[in-house]
């Protein structure tokens, strides 16, 4: 080997440990080096990176006994739950946004008939009568509640006494404090609807709300056209109310 003088080895600019004339570099934990000939800058090339420490995290539940120690976790999405994970390298952190559903909320809504009927309740339970073979028109009035920000389900809530095929139609009216009392009008036209004798039926009328909105005030007819050929319930119905469910 040529010698072309020795060369003086200190650490962090202390006294010098040694004067060799060679020079072996060697990784320590967690050191990776790498060794280049730089023939044109006539030296040799030294880079040394430290490599991830990769440290254990211990993982528990509900303040109980560790589950495990290992260096990475795996979220994982179960029912109605979404994750969002994003890498934060302002602040050297990995982010997790935990989301559930949102909350629902059922909302039994008061009904106000502008008459009174002398029939207006079936057995214990206040309603409003749609007369066997007759076009019946209920009206009811409500505010769909403040809290509620969408309306997933809307359904009339209906006891026959007879077991046939129920004829209605449904119109509504929508509107805001300060607003004309129709901003908004909808309705669901000529439909059918198998009921039993004595069961409460749940009609579906959520596409005659599309347009409702919290704080709204709601009118709404719910027609039973009996003198269809086709309603063959052949005893009256009655009409207990609405039923709103919504998130919130």
């Amino acid at each position: 080997m040529s010698k072309l003088g020795n060369v003086k080895l200190r650490k962090n600019s202390g006294a010098v440990i040694a004067s060799r004339a060679l020079l072996n570099l060697i990784e320590g934990a967690n050191i990776t080096i790498t060794a280049t000939d730089d023939s044109t800058g006539d030296e040799m090339d030294i880079t040394i990176a430290s490599a991830a420490a990769g440290g254990s995290i211990v993982v528990r539940k509900n303040t109980g006994a560790d589950v495990g120690t290992q260096p990475r976790l795996n979220f994982i999405e179960g029912a109605n739950i979404t994750l969002t994970i994003a890498d934060d390298a302002v602040d050297s952190e990995v982010d997790i946004t935990i989301a559930g559903p949102a909350a629902a909320e059922s909302v039994w809504l008061d009904q106000f008939f502008p008459y009174p009927q002398a029939d207006a309740h079936k057995g214990s339970y206040a309603a409003g009568l749609l007369t066997d073979g007759e076009n019946s028109t209920l009206y009811q009035t409500f505010i769909i509640p403040d809290d509620i920000t969408t309306i997933t389900t809307a359904v009339a809530i209906v006891i026959a006494e007879g077991t046939g095929n129920l004829y209605w139609q449904c119109d509504t009216a929508m509107s805001a404090c300060g607003e004309d009392f129709e901003t908004h009008t909808d309705s669901i036209g000529a439909d059918v609807t198998a009921v039993t004798t004595d069961e409460r039926e749940c009609i579906d009328i959520s596409d005659a709300l599309t347009d409702a909105t919290a704080g709204d005030l709601v009118g709404i007819q719910f027609i039973r056209t009996g003198s269809n050929a086709g309603d063959t319930v052949n005893a009256n119905v009655y009409y207990l109310g609405i039923l709103i469910q919504g998130t919130v």
